[in-house]
């Protein structure tokens, strides 16, 4: 990264120049610092003041008999003792835990569940209710739509502050899982779709002859297929399966369209009211792609091993988060708590925390969670407690920062469509393994499938040194490697990852005893992305567990080697915090190339927080008396900005630069608006030539 001098001088008079612009709404981002319950029943008076929580994330309304409005009472009761204390409670709609609402509400359930290839239901449980056995349900289902807004009718008879739909379970998942959505409703619905997206003749060409009577069940069997032989191929999207690429993202596009029409429902009865759901672009064939979704939520496979704790899978799902600009709310499968209570190692979770909030997301306090069939276990706030105390007095460091990053990880979703996992395909996982063990800031680029080509654009990617990617480069389309190619030369295989690294302007390198050991420790410097004078920060991850103890391992004579100029700005002095510990103030140690050591000495905790403060003085030469008369505007803004007085001021050019001081936009200019669609949401400084003089200003772009 190249040093931008002029930054180091005008960030101190930007906050006295201009007010902070508020641009919170009742749909804005989710506090990084949030600290939720997992389940109602952990939200105890004491709880609350142990963990210093803010809320309930998994607010359940009772699991039958909704249509009740005795039953309904409790609740109501319950969620307002929760917010009448200033408690965030997410009301939690159902795909699948709300089966038995399903059968309360709907006149004929059987036709809302899905089908296999031989048309019989796809079972979730043996467990019954009146009359009926716990199926999968069909999204495509006449009523589905109406049972979701009636979960929305019976969570605004209380007081939720945000309501969030559990929408992994849908038909988009027993497609590739439990042998299809062969329901009559799907297959009307496949009939369509494939009607509209291909002329006759191509029809012709996949061997329908008869759109308006097509039904692809009829269409399988006739071809031989069985059940088991399409589930042995319906894993991966390539599976053999004729027509089976349309048919999955068939199964998308119907989620998609539900849950938006839902989402615009709950905007009528609730304006505004904060949403999310589970969802996940890492395994994109349920992924739910409305932007009025206000943070993400998630429950995926959680490795569990010690050997390698905290585990690197969960990391692509925080950095899609983060890419996508919403905050992750995350949970693990029951497996892997069952795993720890199997070891009585429930200490072995501290990792897994701190990395969701060292990595920009939320990870739910692990009380009552349930560990599988009807049993729940408390990990104890002997032992989890001053963890989340450590998140509550250091939020200031973790809302509204973002990774700071010289490295851009390209990553394929079609790859993971391929391999039908959840986290990411298998090279994907290795090389951010790689990128982490190695201590290499990236941020995830994401490109989607052919159904969704999403990418980033080649300015956007050539805000980073190196663009790395893998062998699930293969998998982009021709557009995406054209994007890739028009980013420069700066585009590298991660087989040449040793090259990589000595093209890097700079890197961060945790010493052990003066001799490098990235593995001991990860690290994750960030920065505010809404406040120029807020400190930096760098999270100190440790990637070593002691199984015998039940703790972090101990790592004597550690230092951290980081370069001056990394963020910008010139660090002058650094603070670790710890959990349950004192605050240390670190000496900073500069040599002639200008690259800072941290003494840290022993680390023996899970997580760690370095806090820099930085020069932020500016001299009196950027100051002009003409700053008021020349202003932007909107401000914040979303595709193009003005510049009031633009012709009277005499302005030639401006440059646009980063919270990090790289320069990534420059414009002559003679006439409004100015087009600034390509860049991210963040804070950018700009630097206006005004017949001579040079003005500041700070834009907001949401």
């Amino acid at each position: 990264m190249k040093k931008v001098f002029l930054f180091t001088a005008f960030c101190f008079v930007l906050n006295n120049l201009f007010a902070q612009i508020d641009t919170s709404t009742q749909n804005g981002p989710i506090k990084k610092s949030m600290i939720l319950f997992t389940q109602e029943s952990s939200a105890t008076p004491v709880n609350y003041d142990q963990y210093k929580a803010d809320g309930v994330f998994w607010g359940h309304m009772p699991n039958r008999s909704i249509e009740s409005d005795t039953t309904m009472d409790e609740w109501i009761t319950r969620v307002e003792n929760q917010t009448s204390n200033d408690k965030y409670y997410f009301g939690r709609g159902e795909f699948d835990w709300g089966w038995k609402w399903m059968i309360d509400f709907m006149e004929d359930p059987e036709s809302n569940w899905a089908k296999d290839l031989n048309g019989n239901n796809i079972p979730w449980s043996t467990e019954s209710y009146m009359g009926q056995t716990h199926n999968w349900q069909s999204h495509h289902g006449p009523e589905f739509l109406e049972w979701l807004k009636y979960q929305v009718d019976r969570m605004d008879l209380s007081q939720v502050t945000h309501m969030m739909f559990d929408s992994q379970t849908s038909a988009s998942r027993t497609v590739h899982w439990l042998g299809g959505d062969f329901s009559i409703h799907s297959m009307n619905g496949f009939r369509e779709y494939m009607k509209e997206k291909y002329t006759t003749e191509e029809l012709n060409g996949m061997e329908i002859s008869e759109i308006d009577s097509f039904n692809y069940r009829e269409f399988l069997l006739d071809k031989g297929f069985t059940l088991e032989s399409y589930k042995s191929q319906a894993y991966s999207i390539e599976g053999n399966i004729p027509l089976y690429k349309d048919f999955v993202y068939f199964q998308r596009q119907a989620l998609n369209e539900v849950m938006e029409e839902l989402f615009e429902y709950i905007d009528t009865i609730r304006p505004g009211i904060a949403i999310g759901a589970t969802t996940n672009l890492i395994e994109p064939r349920g992924y739910i792609f409305s932007n009025r979704m206000t943070y993400l939520a998630g429950e995926f496979f959680h490795a569990h091993e010690t050997e390698k704790s905290p585990p690197f899978k969960p990391i692509l799902h925080y950095k899609a988060a983060e890419e996508l600009d919403k905050t992750l709310i995350y949970f693990p499968y029951p497996d892997a708590f069952k795993a720890l209570y199997d070891r009585s190692a429930p200490r072995q979770s501290r990792g897994w925390i701190a990395q969701a909030y060292a990595t920009g997301s939320i990870f739910t306090i692990p009380g009552n969670v349930w560990i599988g069939g009807n049993d729940t276990w408390d990990l104890g706030s002997e032992n989890l407690a001053d963890l989340y105390q450590f998140i509550h007095n250091h939020g200031e460091l973790l809302d509204d920062y973002k990774a700071v990053s010289n490295v851009a990880l390209a990553y394929s979703v079609y790859a993971s469509l391929l391999e039908g996992g959840m986290d990411g395909s298998i090279t994907a996982r290795q090389t951010l393994e790689r990128l982490v063990e190695e201590n290499i800031s990236f941020d995830l680029k994401i490109f989607g499938d052919p159904d969704r080509p999403i990418a980033p654009t080649a300015e956007q990617l050539k805000e980073y040194e190196i663009v790395i990617h893998d062998s699930d480069v293969q998998y982009f389309t021709t557009e995406q490697n054209q994007i890739l190619n028009e980013s420069g030369s700066n585009v590298v295989s991660i087989d040449n990852a040793d090259s990589m690294i000595e093209r890097l302007s700079w890197k961060i390198d945790v010493l052990s005893e003066n001799t490098v050991r990235n593995d001991l420790i990860s690290t994750f410097p960030r920065i505010s992305s809404s406040d120029l004078s807020a400190p930096y920060v760098l999270h100190l991850l440790n990637r070593k567990y002691n199984a015998a103890e039940d703790s972090a391992q101990t790592h004597d004579g550690i230092s951290v080697k980081i370069p001056k100029d990394m963020f910008g700005k010139s660090i002058i002095g650094a603070k670790l915090h710890l959990p349950g510990k004192p605050s240390i103030d670190l000496s900073l140690q500069t040599d002639d190339s200008d690259i800072i050591t941290l003494d840290i000495g022993t680390f023996d905790a899970c997580w760690g927080i370095v806090e820099f403060t930085h020069d932020t003085v500016l001299s009196n030469g950027d100051i002009n008396p003409d700053s008021e008369t020349i202003s932007l505007y909107p401000n914040p803004a979303n595709k193009y900005i003005n510049i009031r007085n633009l012709n009277r001021g005499g302005i030639t050019s401006i440059k646009i630069f980063n919270i990090q001081g790289k320069q990534i936009m420059s414009k002559s200019i003679d006439s409004n608006p100015i087009d600034i669609s390509i860049l991210p949401r963040g804070i950018y400084i700009l630097k206006i030539n005004n017949s001579g003089n040079t003005l500041i200003k700070k834009l907001i772009k949401n």
